[in-house]
Order: structure tokens, then C-alpha cells, then sequence
């Protein structure tokens, strides 16, 4: 996958601003003592952890490398939030859309494919975001064109499921 770590650095750099910026609030409400103090320091703390959990898991990402394979049993990917097969017989159907200036894949299920719980849990998310409920940047994909005609070709004939190499 071309790309990725470099989209994770533009994601990571204002995370860890927002975390310095909200440690510097922490130290300025660390004073007060009354209601509106504690509200104030329970409301930083909670965004602290989740600027925090979110560098973290992009950190990880960046770790581990992700990976998207065409198999002959449907589509297989790995990222930082797990693995996930999406078998051929399950794509409703797919398109190419720009999403967020990207070229990306996208398709849309039947039923819920076999897949890590967090990947599972942001399927409804990414449906509602997107309209898709998995896509696939092909700026990050090495052959991405041909990514996208094999793809559209293996839902449109089960027989070219069984080229896939």
C-alpha cells in the first residue's frame, strides 16, 4: 500500500497539537477548585484520553502494515483495525466514487462479512459516511486501476473469481 503512512503523519500531527493544548488546559483548571473547575478538568481529561487512544491507533497502524488481497473467495484486507474477508457471493454491488478528494472502491454488502470486531463495529459508520460499507483507496493500492477491474469484473462474473490469483 503506497501512501499510507504518510496520510497517518497528516492525521498524527494535529492529534498530538490538540493533545499538547489540551495538557496545557489541564494545568491551567488544575487550580480551581469549584463545580465549574471539576466539569472543566473531567471535560479535558475525556479528550485528552481520546486524542490520545487515537494517536496511539495510528501509531499502530503505522506498525503494521496493511494489505489487501483479491482471493478467490472475495476480498481480503488487513489494517490497523483488523482483519476482514468480504466473500465475493455477499457484494451487492460496488462503484468508484471520490471520497474526500480520493478515488476509492466502494462496495456494499449483503450481510455482515467475517472480520475483526472493530471492523465490524465501523461498518455501520462507514455506510452512513460514505454510503459504502467497506471502501478501498487506490491512491494507497499498488495497481489500483487494475484492483478496481478485477473487483468489478469478479462481482459481475462468478467465473473470473476463479482466474484470481
Amino acid at each position: 500500500m503506497r501512501r499510507k503512512r504518510l496520510g497517518q503523519a497528516v492525521w498524527l500531527a494535529p492529534l498530538l497539537i490538540l493533545a499538547v493544548a489540551y495538557v496545557i488546559l489541564l494545568v491551567r483548571i488544575g487550580t480551581r477548585t469549584d463545580l465549574i473547575g471539576n466539569i472543566l478538568r473531567m471535560f479535558v481529561l475525556a479528550g485528552e484520553a481520546l486524542f490520545i487512544g487515537l494517536a496511539v491507533w495510528l501509531v499502530r497502524g503505522w506498525r503494521t502494515p496493511g494489505h489487501i488481497a483479491l482471493l478467490h473467495e472475495g476480498i481480503y484486507s488487513r489494517s490497523s483495525l483488523g482483519w476482514l474477508l468480504v466473500p465475493w457471493e455477499t457484494i451487492d454491488r460496488s462503484a468508484t466514487r471520490s471520497i474526500g478528494g480520493l478515488e476509492s472502491v466502494g462496495i456494499r454488502t449483503t450481510v455482515s462479512p467475517r472480520g475483526s470486531r472493530l471492523i465490524k463495529v465501523t461498518r455501520p459508520l462507514n455506510r452512513l459516511l460514505t454510503g459504502w460499507d467497506f471502501t478501498y483507496p487506490l491512491v494507497v493500492i499498488s495497481g489500483g486501476s487494475d484492483f478496481q477491474r478485477i473487483v468489478e469484473r469478479c462481482i459481475a462474473d462468478p467465473l473470473e473469481r476463479t482466474k484470481v490469483v
